[in-house]
């Protein structure tokens, strides 16, 4: 009778916290979101293909969307915008599977174009959907509540089957994947790694999440106060994982089509970038800083005048 209390207790502090975190401050102001029209060129389809061995590219021309045999099932990180969910799908199948052998979903943030196709494959499939608790609101609400955008950018609702904190890990088959909370794009941003053993060798593979904080109130933002620590303490995350393969959730960011035209020209190893995530985190980093610094700076501007 008491864990069902404290069980009953737990979920009524969770919903607390969500409805507290749903709320935005009227007097913070929002970021302008990106137009559709840039989602719509990013969602331009490719051609699915093996990134190395048991890791597929299922997304579109610059919206990742992972795919992992495990050996006893597939899982997929993201799912691009609402619109690419029936390209992901296609890839899928072009590559010799069955959307229904996947198993598992997991979100890297609660975004139109990382979360957006995540309803449709969630229906087709019956997987599971993994999400940090931040993402799992946000996720239920379609992205309405999103700190910097507050609802320009809605996309189909889908509720998570589990919450995981940051160093949680899943299993399936051969693969171990655990969470990295990597927040300061979103409160809930997640970044995943997971080792594949190939020629007696393991090769670590992360997939990071976004650093772009471009358009965002980095100073004394009432909707999310943590920012600048939070973006701090996520660099420091990064750059503490050492990756063979260094993937993000666009495929701009991890050089994707450079990469895939080596990989076309016999290059079993295009997607081998030991260096590729400290330089994505050293290069997020100073443009997150050189963005800070300009705040602080108008900030002080203000004050004197």
């Amino acid at each position: 009778m008491r864990l069902i209390k404290l069980i009953v207790v737990s979920l009524m502090t969770m919903s607390l916290q969500f409805t507290q975190a749903a709320t935005l401050n009227a007097q913070q102001a929002l970021t302008e979101a990106p137009p559709m029209s840039l989602f719509e060129r990013w969602n331009a389809p490719i051609e699915p293909f093996e990134i190395f061995h048991h890791v597929y590219y299922v997304g579109t021309d610059n919206l990742s969307s992972i795919l992992f045999d495990t050996g006893a099932g597939l899982v997929l990180i993201d799912s691009g915008i609402d619109q690419s969910a029936e390209q992901i799908k296609n890839s899928i199948e072009k590559l010799g599977f069955k959307i229904t052998d996947v198993k598992y979903l997991l979100n890297s943030h609660a975004r139109l174009d990382q979360a957006g196709g995540f309803a449709k494959l969630k229906q087709w499939s019956g997987a599971k959907l993994i999400a940090s608790a931040e993402n799992a609101e946000m996720l239920a609400n379609g992205a309405r509540t999103d700190f910097a955008l507050g609802n320009q950018l809605p996309f189909p609702s889908v509720k998570a089957d589990l919450i995981f904190k940051d160093g949680e890990q899943l299993k399936l088959g051969n693969q171990v994947f655990t969470a990295h909370a990597t927040p300061g794009h979103l409160p809930g941003a997640t970044s995943w790694t997971t080792e594949i053993h190939y020629h007696f060798k393991n090769y670590k593979v992360v997939y990071a999440d976004s650093l772009f904080t471009g358009g965002y109130h980095l100073l004394n933002n009432k909707n999310y106060p943590q920012i600048v620590p939070d973006m701090r303490h996520t660099f420091q995350t990064l750059n503490a994982i050492h990756a063979d393969i260094f993937l993000a959730n666009k495929a701009d960011r991890f050089n994707m089509k450079q990469k895939l035209a080596r990989l076309k020209s016999g290059d079993q190893n295009a997607f081998i970038d030991p260096n590729g995530l400290q330089n994505y985190a050293a290069k997020g980093q100073m443009e997150f800083e050189q963005q800070l610094q300009e705040q602080q700076r108008l900030a002080r501007l203000k004050t004197l005048q």
